[in-house]
Protein backbone atom coordinates (compact mmCIF):
# COMPACT_ATOMS: atom_id res chain seq x y z
CA UNK A 1 0.00 0.00 0.00
CA UNK A 2 2.83 2.42 0.86
CA UNK A 3 4.57 1.67 -2.44
CA UNK A 4 1.32 2.11 -4.38
CA UNK A 5 0.61 5.47 -2.70
CA UNK A 6 4.16 6.63 -3.31
CA UNK A 7 4.03 5.79 -7.02
CA UNK A 8 0.72 7.56 -7.62
CA UNK A 9 1.77 10.57 -5.54
CA UNK A 10 4.94 10.84 -7.59
CA UNK A 11 2.98 10.76 -10.88
CA UNK A 12 0.58 13.41 -9.59
CA UNK A 13 3.45 15.59 -8.51
CA UNK A 14 5.15 15.23 -11.91
CA UNK A 15 1.90 16.03 -13.73
CA UNK A 16 1.28 19.06 -11.51
CA UNK A 17 4.84 20.28 -12.01
CA UNK A 18 4.61 19.93 -15.81
CA UNK A 19 1.31 21.81 -15.90
CA UNK A 20 2.72 24.59 -13.75
CA UNK A 21 5.81 24.84 -15.98
CA UNK A 22 3.74 25.12 -19.17
CA UNK A 23 1.52 27.76 -17.59
CA UNK A 24 4.50 29.83 -16.54
CA UNK A 25 6.07 29.37 -19.98
CA UNK A 26 2.89 30.45 -21.71
CA UNK A 27 2.26 33.64 -19.79
CA UNK A 28 5.69 34.80 -18.62
CA UNK A 29 7.78 33.84 -21.63
CA UNK A 30 10.08 31.10 -22.70
CA UNK A 31 13.76 30.73 -22.11
CA UNK A 32 14.24 32.59 -25.40
CA UNK A 33 12.54 35.71 -24.01
CA UNK A 34 9.14 35.35 -25.67
CA UNK A 35 5.83 36.41 -24.14
CA UNK A 36 2.73 34.64 -25.50
CA UNK A 37 -0.69 36.28 -25.61
CA UNK A 38 -3.62 33.88 -26.07
CA UNK A 39 -7.38 34.02 -26.64
CA UNK A 40 -7.12 36.74 -29.28
CA UNK A 41 -9.06 37.45 -32.43
CA UNK A 42 -8.05 39.09 -35.67
CA UNK A 43 -9.79 42.39 -36.40
CA UNK A 44 -9.60 45.10 -39.04
CA UNK A 45 -7.61 48.25 -38.45
CA UNK A 46 -10.02 50.13 -40.70
CA UNK A 47 -13.58 48.94 -41.24
CA UNK A 48 -15.83 51.81 -42.28
CA UNK A 49 -19.11 52.60 -43.96
CA UNK A 50 -18.10 54.99 -46.75
CA UNK A 51 -20.73 57.79 -46.70
CA UNK A 52 -22.25 60.05 -49.30
CA UNK A 53 -21.21 63.68 -48.81
CA UNK A 54 -24.01 65.21 -50.88
CA UNK A 55 -27.61 64.45 -51.72
CA UNK A 56 -28.77 63.10 -55.05
CA UNK A 57 -29.24 59.98 -57.13
CA UNK A 58 -26.47 57.41 -57.49
CA UNK A 59 -25.78 57.59 -61.23
CA UNK A 60 -22.79 55.24 -61.33
CA UNK A 61 -21.66 52.42 -59.04
CA UNK A 62 -18.11 51.62 -60.10
CA UNK A 63 -17.36 48.67 -57.80
CA UNK A 64 -19.00 45.51 -56.53
CA UNK A 65 -18.64 43.37 -53.43
CA UNK A 66 -15.20 41.78 -53.26
CA UNK A 67 -13.47 44.48 -55.33
CA UNK A 68 -10.02 45.52 -54.16
CA UNK A 69 -9.63 49.30 -54.35
CA UNK A 70 -6.87 51.85 -53.81
CA UNK A 71 -6.88 54.96 -51.65
CA UNK A 72 -8.61 57.75 -53.59
CA UNK A 73 -10.18 55.46 -56.18
CA UNK A 74 -13.69 56.39 -57.34
CA UNK A 75 -16.34 54.06 -55.93
CA UNK A 76 -19.60 55.73 -57.00
CA UNK A 77 -20.89 58.97 -58.52
CA UNK A 78 -23.85 61.06 -57.40
CA UNK A 79 -25.72 63.09 -60.04
CA UNK A 80 -23.55 66.20 -60.53
CA UNK A 81 -25.23 67.93 -63.47
CA UNK A 82 -26.55 70.86 -61.44
CA UNK A 83 -23.20 71.21 -59.68
CA UNK A 84 -21.43 71.43 -63.03
CA UNK A 85 -23.82 74.16 -64.22
CA UNK A 86 -23.05 76.12 -61.05
CA UNK A 87 -19.36 75.67 -61.73
CA UNK A 88 -19.75 77.06 -65.26
CA UNK A 89 -21.61 80.11 -63.91
CA UNK A 90 -18.92 80.65 -61.30
CA UNK A 91 -16.28 80.60 -64.04
CA UNK A 92 -18.15 83.29 -65.99
CA UNK A 93 -18.53 85.51 -62.91
CA UNK A 94 -14.85 85.13 -62.08
CA UNK A 95 -13.70 85.99 -65.60
CA UNK A 96 -15.99 89.05 -65.68
CA UNK A 97 -14.69 90.35 -62.36
CA UNK A 98 -11.07 89.72 -63.41
CA UNK A 99 -11.60 91.82 -66.57
CA UNK A 100 -13.15 94.63 -64.55
CA UNK A 101 -10.38 94.51 -61.96
CA UNK A 102 -7.70 94.73 -64.64
CA UNK A 103 -9.38 97.75 -66.26
CA UNK A 104 -7.88 100.96 -64.78
CA UNK A 105 -9.54 103.41 -67.19
CA UNK A 106 -11.45 105.16 -64.41
CA UNK A 107 -8.30 105.72 -62.39
CA UNK A 108 -6.41 107.13 -65.38
CA UNK A 109 -9.36 109.35 -66.30
CA UNK A 110 -9.60 110.67 -62.74
CA UNK A 111 -5.89 111.48 -62.74
CA UNK A 112 -6.10 113.31 -66.06
CA UNK A 113 -9.14 115.24 -64.83
CA UNK A 114 -7.19 116.27 -61.75
CA UNK A 115 -4.30 117.44 -63.93
CA UNK A 116 -6.66 119.64 -65.97
CA UNK A 117 -8.23 121.10 -62.82
CA UNK A 118 -4.80 121.83 -61.39
CA UNK A 119 -3.64 123.45 -64.61
CA UNK A 120 -6.75 125.71 -64.73
CA UNK A 121 -6.23 126.77 -61.14
CA UNK A 122 -2.51 127.44 -61.70
CA UNK A 123 -3.29 129.53 -64.81
CA UNK A 124 -5.88 131.58 -62.96
CA UNK A 125 -3.54 132.13 -60.04
CA UNK A 126 -0.76 133.28 -62.36
CA UNK A 127 -3.15 135.60 -64.23
CA UNK A 128 -4.22 137.20 -60.97
CA UNK A 129 -0.59 137.73 -60.04
CA UNK A 130 0.05 139.55 -63.31
CA UNK A 131 -3.25 141.39 -63.36
CA UNK A 132 -5.03 141.40 -60.03
CA UNK A 133 -8.72 140.77 -60.32
CA UNK A 134 -8.53 138.93 -63.62
CA UNK A 135 -10.40 136.07 -61.89
CA UNK A 136 -12.77 136.90 -59.12
CA UNK A 137 -12.83 135.20 -55.75
CA UNK A 138 -15.93 133.21 -56.65
CA UNK A 139 -14.31 131.83 -59.82
CA UNK A 140 -11.16 130.91 -57.90
CA UNK A 141 -13.19 129.06 -55.27
CA UNK A 142 -15.00 127.14 -58.01
CA UNK A 143 -11.70 126.09 -59.58
CA UNK A 144 -10.33 125.02 -56.18
CA UNK A 145 -13.49 123.02 -55.55
CA UNK A 146 -13.14 121.37 -58.96
CA UNK A 147 -9.55 120.39 -58.16
CA UNK A 148 -10.64 118.89 -54.83
CA UNK A 149 -13.42 117.01 -56.58
CA UNK A 150 -10.96 115.65 -59.18
CA UNK A 151 -8.48 114.62 -56.47
CA UNK A 152 -11.21 112.83 -54.55
CA UNK A 153 -12.25 111.20 -57.83
CA UNK A 154 -8.84 109.51 -57.97
CA UNK A 155 -9.30 108.12 -54.48
CA UNK A 156 -12.80 106.92 -55.33
CA UNK A 157 -11.60 105.22 -58.52
CA UNK A 158 -8.79 103.50 -56.58
CA UNK A 159 -11.27 102.35 -53.92
CA UNK A 160 -13.58 101.00 -56.64
CA UNK A 161 -10.64 99.15 -58.17
CA UNK A 162 -9.78 97.66 -54.79
CA UNK A 163 -13.38 96.58 -54.36
CA UNK A 164 -13.18 94.82 -57.72
CA UNK A 165 -10.16 92.94 -56.41
CA UNK A 166 -12.25 91.73 -53.47
CA UNK A 167 -14.94 90.68 -55.94
CA UNK A 168 -12.37 88.63 -57.84
CA UNK A 169 -11.35 86.82 -54.67
CA UNK A 170 -14.99 86.25 -53.71
CA UNK A 171 -15.79 84.83 -57.15
CA UNK A 172 -12.70 82.65 -56.97
CA UNK A 173 -13.98 81.27 -53.65
CA UNK A 174 -17.37 80.63 -55.28
CA UNK A 175 -15.64 78.70 -58.04
CA UNK A 176 -13.72 76.61 -55.53
CA UNK A 177 -16.99 75.90 -53.69
CA UNK A 178 -18.62 74.84 -56.96
CA UNK A 179 -15.70 72.51 -57.70
CA UNK A 180 -15.96 71.09 -54.20
CA UNK A 181 -19.65 70.36 -54.78
CA UNK A 182 -18.65 68.30 -57.82
CA UNK A 183 -15.85 66.51 -55.97
CA UNK A 184 -18.17 65.63 -53.06
CA UNK A 185 -20.39 63.82 -55.53
CA UNK A 186 -17.50 61.56 -56.45
CA UNK A 187 -17.38 59.00 -53.63
CA UNK A 188 -13.79 57.77 -53.21
CA UNK A 189 -11.99 55.17 -51.11
CA UNK A 190 -10.45 56.61 -47.92
CA UNK A 191 -7.79 53.85 -47.86
CA UNK A 192 -6.68 50.67 -49.64
CA UNK A 193 -9.20 47.95 -48.94
CA UNK A 194 -11.81 45.45 -50.06
CA UNK A 195 -15.47 46.26 -50.67
CA UNK A 196 -17.22 44.05 -48.14
CA UNK A 197 -20.82 45.14 -48.71
CA UNK A 198 -22.83 47.38 -51.03
CA UNK A 199 -25.42 49.36 -49.07
CA UNK A 200 -26.98 51.57 -51.80
CA UNK A 201 -27.31 50.73 -55.47
CA UNK A 202 -27.42 52.65 -58.73
CA UNK A 203 -30.55 54.76 -59.13
CA UNK A 204 -31.22 55.12 -55.41
CA UNK A 205 -31.39 58.47 -53.62
CA UNK A 206 -28.83 59.31 -50.95
CA UNK A 207 -28.52 62.05 -48.36
CA UNK A 208 -25.30 63.30 -46.77
CA UNK A 209 -24.10 60.71 -44.28
CA UNK A 210 -25.90 57.74 -45.85
CA UNK A 211 -23.63 54.68 -46.02
CA UNK A 212 -22.99 53.72 -49.64
CA UNK A 213 -20.73 50.74 -49.06
CA UNK A 214 -18.58 49.05 -46.44
CA UNK A 215 -14.81 49.08 -46.95
CA UNK A 216 -12.35 46.93 -44.98
CA UNK A 217 -8.58 47.27 -44.94
CA UNK A 218 -6.98 43.85 -45.43
CA UNK A 219 -3.25 44.39 -46.04
CA UNK A 220 -2.68 45.13 -42.35
CA UNK A 221 -4.79 43.73 -39.51
CA UNK A 222 -4.81 44.01 -35.74
CA UNK A 223 -4.83 41.39 -33.01
CA UNK A 224 -5.87 42.53 -29.55
CA UNK A 225 -5.03 40.65 -26.37
CA UNK A 226 -4.64 41.18 -22.65
CA UNK A 227 -1.73 41.12 -20.22
CA UNK A 228 -1.76 41.24 -16.43
CA UNK A 229 -0.45 44.41 -14.85
CA UNK A 230 1.03 42.58 -11.85
CA UNK A 231 2.73 39.88 -13.90
CA UNK A 232 3.66 41.61 -17.16
CA UNK A 233 4.05 45.30 -16.38
CA UNK A 234 7.10 46.77 -18.07
CA UNK A 235 7.76 43.74 -20.24
CA UNK A 236 6.09 45.08 -23.40
CA UNK A 237 6.88 48.26 -25.31
CA UNK A 238 5.50 49.76 -28.49
CA UNK A 239 7.44 48.68 -31.55
CA UNK A 240 8.39 45.23 -30.20
CA UNK A 241 8.22 42.54 -32.87
CA UNK A 242 5.54 39.86 -32.77
CA UNK A 243 4.81 36.61 -34.57
CA UNK A 244 1.11 35.77 -34.76
CA UNK A 245 -0.33 32.30 -35.25
CA UNK A 246 -3.83 32.34 -36.68
CA UNK A 247 -6.26 29.43 -36.93
CA UNK A 248 -7.50 29.83 -40.53
CA UNK A 249 -9.91 26.89 -40.34
CA UNK A 250 -9.75 23.21 -41.23
CA UNK A 251 -6.83 22.70 -38.88
CA UNK A 252 -4.64 25.12 -40.84
CA UNK A 253 -2.37 27.53 -39.06
CA UNK A 254 -0.96 30.69 -40.60
CA UNK A 255 1.81 32.91 -39.29
CA UNK A 256 2.25 36.64 -39.75
CA UNK A 257 4.80 39.14 -38.49
CA UNK A 258 4.12 42.53 -37.00
CA UNK A 259 4.78 44.92 -34.14
CA UNK A 260 3.11 46.10 -30.95
CA UNK A 261 1.25 49.29 -31.90
CA UNK A 262 -0.81 50.08 -28.81
CA UNK A 263 -0.65 49.53 -25.06
CA UNK A 264 -3.75 50.67 -23.21
CA UNK A 265 -3.23 53.07 -20.30
CA UNK A 266 -6.37 51.63 -18.65
CA UNK A 267 -6.36 48.62 -16.34
CA UNK A 268 -9.57 46.60 -16.24
CA UNK A 269 -11.07 44.60 -13.39
CA UNK A 270 -8.78 41.71 -12.53
CA UNK A 271 -5.64 43.70 -13.34
CA UNK A 272 -5.70 43.14 -17.11
CA UNK A 273 -4.82 45.73 -19.74
CA UNK A 274 -5.20 45.57 -23.50
CA UNK A 275 -2.40 45.52 -26.04
CA UNK A 276 -2.59 45.51 -29.83
CA UNK A 277 -0.36 43.98 -32.45
CA UNK A 278 -0.49 45.12 -36.07
CA UNK A 279 0.44 42.37 -38.50
CA UNK A 280 0.99 42.25 -42.24
CA UNK A 281 -1.40 40.20 -44.34
CA UNK A 282 -0.75 38.43 -47.63
CA UNK A 283 -2.69 36.66 -50.36
CA UNK A 284 -2.65 33.09 -51.62
CA UNK A 285 -4.46 32.19 -54.83
CA UNK A 286 -6.15 35.58 -54.82
CA UNK A 287 -7.48 35.20 -51.27
CA UNK A 288 -6.31 36.96 -48.13
CA UNK A 289 -4.61 34.56 -45.74
CA UNK A 290 -5.81 36.28 -42.56
CA UNK A 291 -9.35 37.50 -42.06
CA UNK A 292 -11.06 39.49 -39.32
CA UNK A 293 -12.80 37.24 -36.82
CA UNK A 294 -10.30 34.37 -36.86
CA UNK A 295 -8.88 33.21 -33.50
CA UNK A 296 -5.21 33.85 -32.93
CA UNK A 297 -2.30 33.99 -30.50
CA UNK A 298 0.88 35.98 -30.81
CA UNK A 299 4.38 35.80 -29.41
CA UNK A 300 6.16 38.98 -28.40
CA UNK A 301 9.85 38.82 -29.20
CA UNK A 302 12.48 40.67 -27.23
CA UNK A 303 14.27 43.34 -29.24
CA UNK A 304 17.50 42.09 -30.74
Amino acid sequence: MVLFFFRHSTKAAILFGATLFLTVLLFTGSAQGELVVTDCYVSALNDVDVPAEAQGVIRKLLVDEGFTVKDGQSLANIDDREAKVNEALAVIELEKSQEQASNDVRIRYAKEDAKVSQAELDAATEANSLRPGAFGATEMRKMELQLSRSTLGIEQAEMDQKELGHTVRANNAKLEAAKDEIERRDITAPFDGVVAEIRIHKGEWVNPGDAVLRLVQMDRLSIDGFLNVNRDRGKVRKGMKVVATVDSGGGNKEEAEGVISFISPLVQAGGEYRIRAEVSNSQKNGQWVLRPGLPATFRILENE
